[in-house]
């Protein structure tokens, strides 16, 4: 039986400056100690800490799940030099081709083969398992190679999905918001977790728990960020803005 504890929240935003880009990055701890995505550069302090408080150095994860090669969710691997990094072999041929500009994708970060290179690579295959309780399945549609992991946390069923459902949303619409596979696929991925799962970590949203008898929505927590900027030329205080809202269905 393994334990997925969420240790930086994804958030559902984005700006007139583009995307925020905060994933959720999640612990699953068994027999095993796997990470789940690795977030971005302006996460690299917060993750550090946040493991630290769980007794978790960089050099104790095992193995890095990356749920596809967007920079928001893979560009951290190299704080995590001893884990093997388990990816799908479609991923690997998208990002390391010319597809993505093809195809208008311009959030493969081209430094990530080079991050990767030199590093123990686990080419998983659908259902294949990574630890008691922990299997992965194949969710293309986001990107062609995107993978999810099912996990079961003490008989509930828990899909750790990457942006093959990147919030509650796009969830509980059936509606893809952003995809460079085929729509399709991407259609089909939403379903394939809707049938296995009890509770979905999102890409970028609270965790939700999903009542399939009656098509339900419920969060599991409540959703708070805060933006800190410097607004007044006297004094020595950042102003804080915070956009937050309570559990709902």
């Amino acid at each position: 039986m393994a334990k997925v504890e969420v240790v930086l929240r994804g958030f559902p935003g984005k700006t007139n400056r583009g995307a925020l880009g905060f994933c959720n990055i999640t612990l699953v701890r068994g027999d095993r100690t796997i990470l789940f995505d690795t977030g971005h550069f302006s996460d690299r302090p917060l993750l550090v800490s946040e493991l630290d408080k769980r007794g978790i150095g960089l050099g104790d994860i095992e193995l890095v799940v990356l749920s596809h090669l967007h920079y928001d969710h893979c560009l951290n691997i190299d704080l995590f030099e001893r884990a093997k990094i388990v990816v799908s072999e479609e991923e690997l041929k998208y990002a390391s081709s010319d597809e993505p500009r093809r195809l208008g994708d311009l959030f493969v970060p081209r430094a990530i083969m080079s991050l990767m290179e030199g590093r123990e690579i686990v080419r998983v295959e659908d259902g294949m398992g990574l630890d008691e309780g922990v299997n992965v399945l194949k969710t293309p549609g986001h990107t062609p190679g995107s993978i999810s992991l099912i996990v079961e946390d003490y008989n509930v069923k828990v899909a750790l999905a990457g942006d093959a459902v990147k919030n509650a949303w796009e969830f509980k619409n059936g509606v893809p918001e952003m995809f460079y596979g085929s729509r399709s696929d991407a259609l089909e991925s939403i379903r394939k977790l809707r049938d296995v799962a009890d509770m979905i970590v999102p890409g970028h949203d609270r965790c939700f728990l999903y009542e399939k008898g009656e098509g339900k929505v419920i969060f599991a927590n409540d959703l708070d960020l805060q933006i800190f900027a410097r607004m007044d030329l006297e004094g020595d205080r950042w102003n804080a803005f915070s956009i937050s809202t309570t559990k709902s269905a």
